[in-house]
């Protein structure tokens, strides 16, 4: 009896050093892991949170601390970002205003300071009228962007020809494509093909992307559209020499110019436009660079 007395005491006795020893290493493990995070935090660093000793619940209690601490990273990555971008936006909007103002404000104190020519009037008062209708095409576009943006624009969900409603947008560009010497290659199925959205909206990137290619194009103008599957694929294609590779993934970003469409004096709002309104009606449009022959892509489920 005696016997097993002392070995019941011996086992409790080891139960209780073990439980002691294990308290102390989990708060060893605990103090450890604050440590751990509070260098993380003070010196910004990507390094994760680790265990000193294999521990199942510990483990899993610094697994879910570092999901926590890289999704926090990722926010923080993302804010950094969003303030790049809302300050390049804010550059890029004050560069676009103020060119052609200046420009205009130049031509108007000549008008004012010098007796001029009747037609040299005329051609600065021209000159004056068009910085003036630059001016008012960015502030359209950036309202139109701001409400995409805020989705405070309001999009129909009908049928739409979408064959006519390309036709019909070609048709507006026609003494454009005319200024340049140059007959695009158009092919359209005769029969039509319908899917569902907002006819202005379907305009309005229509427009923006020809737009685009007559600013950047430099011939060799093309627009297909192709049926396959239940959808319809529009391809947009022109030659260029003022878009790279490196451009591509940054085509559709707000107020992205190359070089040259700076010097263009374009916004950099049209292709971004025209992809959010095709997002918002479920279609997709991509870009592409084939030995210098750039295409938009877009497409959309048929009906």
């Amino acid at each position: 009896m005696e016997v097993s007395l002392i070995i019941l005491c011996i086992i409790l006795g080891a139960a209780a050093l073990f439980s002691i020893i294990h308290s102390l290493l989990l708060k060893k493990q605990i103090r450890d892991i604050i440590r751990q995070n509070h260098f993380i935090q003070n010196e910004d660093t990507n390094l994760p949170i680790t265990a000193a000793m294999p521990d199942k619940e510990v483990e899993a209690l610094i697994e879910s601390i570092n999901a926590l601490l890289e999704t926090h990273r990722q926010f923080e990555i993302r804010m950094t970002q969003a303030n790049r971008s809302f300050k390049n936006s804010i550059t890029s909007i004050s560069h676009d205003l103020r060119t052609p103002l200046t420009s205009a404000s130049g031509y108007i104190q000549m008008l004012q300071d010098f007796d001029l020519p009747e037609e040299t009037r005329a051609e600065y008062l021209e000159i004056v009228k068009q910085r003036i209708q630059a001016v008012r095409k960015l502030l359209d576009q950036l309202f139109e962007f701001a409400r995409i943006e805020a989705d405070e624009l309001v999009l129909a969900e009908e049928a739409v020809n979408l064959g006519n409603v390309l036709r019909d947008t070609l048709a507006l560009f026609y003494n454009d494509f005319c200024s340049q010497d140059s007959e695009p290659e158009i092919q359209i199925p005769d029969d039509p093909f319908v899917v569902t959205g907002d006819t202005d909206a379907f305009k309005r990137i229509f427009s923006n992307i020809l737009s685009n290619a007559l600013t950047h194009g430099e011939g060799h103008f093309s627009i297909k559209a192709v049926l396959t599957d239940g959808a319809v694929n529009i391809t947009f294609e022109n030659r260029t020499h003022s878009i790279t590779p490196d451009d591509l993934p940054c085509i559709f970003d707000r107020f992205y110019t190359t070089d040259v469409s700076r010097s263009r004096k374009t916004t950099g709002l049209g292709l971004s436009i025209a992809k959010r309104l095709a997002t918002r009606m479920g279609g997709s449009i991509s870009a592409s660079l084939d030995n210098d022959v750039f295409g938009i892509h877009l497409q959309f489920s048929l009906k």
